[in-house]
């Protein structure tokens, strides 16, 4: 449904009074701003064609304005200004990604905390998604008379073991034949791909020497190459969110409490939405899980090689968009610009 001028403007208002009060929002205080040069009962009649749209609503009688989910989309698609970050700001988030002789792991946890820190939300990072990376090479090692492990590399340098049983001993001489022949076969193939076509990819190799091993891998190929559960996912900014004024009651705090102990849920939604846009905003009831439609999501891209990782913040419907939005944006810009390179 569409809005006029003066509807629009007023909108934005509410939206950004309530973002920093956390009150409603009075007809009385749009009109003290002199720049809009509307009289209070002028406004209060925009407010009640907006609240027949379905943008806000009056809590109670005689008081202010809130905004609803639609009136949050619109400000955020179509009158939000992004805020610019400081310097320290982007200083704070540069500074750990250029430690390039940190463990990339330790990197994402430090960014983490920052992420939590600059919104004063909940700040989450999952790892790269590895399925979709390309095939390095893979290293077998001898731990036992029954096993060894199995080491797989992808070419972002993100690596997976796996420990294997067999059933007799195998030399390392035999062991460095098997990976120099499955490295040849599999050299430049996505990890997907190696997972579903093993068996039909190594189908000719019937040495005396290694068919038994690898007949094995075949079988536990889809166990060898299951990259897609190794996603990690680190979150920090627990004790921001429950300071909110939106999370007092005894309700809301328990839905805060599940939201951060159900991981699989905020993989899942994170995971969701940057494959369908390299930045994301959703919305309270925009989000399908119900536990989570108190609660806005906005989450961004970022590259390591030539696999995506996941990073954003989580809070209140009541956040501060414009800032939040160039935040998690310029995180992962400086992510891939530093290591979105093989």
């Amino acid at each position: 449904m569409s809005l006029t001028t003066r509807e629009k403007m007023i909108l934005g208002e509410i939206v950004e009074n309530f973002i920093a009060s956390a009150t409603p929002v009075s007809s009385n205080l749009i009109a003290n701003k002199r720049k809009l040069n509307m009289s209070p009962a002028t406004i209060r009649s925009v407010m009640s064609s907006l609240e027949q749209k379905g943008y806000i609503y009056q809590p109670h009688t005689s008081a202010g304005r809130v905004p609803k989910t639609l009136g949050y989309r619109t400000y955020v698609d179509d009158l939000m200004k992004k805020t610019r970050l400081s310097n320290d700001e982007k200083g704070q988030i540069c500074e750990p990604v250029q430690q390039l002789s940190s463990e990339f792991d330790e990197i994402l946890k430090e960014i983490t905390r920052i992420l939590a820190h600059l919104s004063r939300q909940l700040g989450i990072i999952l790892t790269p998604t590895l399925e979709q990376g390309i095939f390095q090479r893979m290293e077998l090692i001898s731990l036992s008379s029954n096993t060894i492990l199995v080491v797989l590399t992808i070419e972002s340098g993100l690596l997976k073991t796996v420990t294997v049983e067999i059933d007799s001993m195998i030399s390392g001489k035999k062991l460095q034949l098997i990976s120099q022949l499955l490295n040849e076969r599999l050299g430049g193939m996505r990890i997907a791909d190696i997972r579903s076509q093993f068996a039909t990819i190594v189908k000719d190799i019937r040495s005396d020497d290694n068919s038994g091993l690898m007949q094995l891998f075949s079988q536990k190929a889809e166990r060898l190459f299951d990259f897609g559960t190794q996603i990690d996912m680190h979150f920090m900014g627990t004790h921001y969110i429950l300071q909110k004024a939106d999370f007092t009651n005894r309700e809301a705090l328990s839905s805060v409490m599940e939201l951060v102990e159900n991981r699989k849920i905020i993989v899942h939604l994170m995971n969701e939405e940057t494959q369908l846009s390299p930045l994301s905003v959703k919305i309270g009831e925009e989000i399908p899980e119900q536990r989570m439609q108190a609660f806005s999501m906005i989450t961004a891209s970022y590259r390591y090689g030539n696999v995506n990782g996941v990073l954003g913040v989580i809070g209140p419907t009541r956040m501060d968009y414009s800032k939040l939005v160039s935040l998690v944006e310029f995180t992962a810009h400086t992510l891939t610009e530093v290591y979105g390179r093989n």
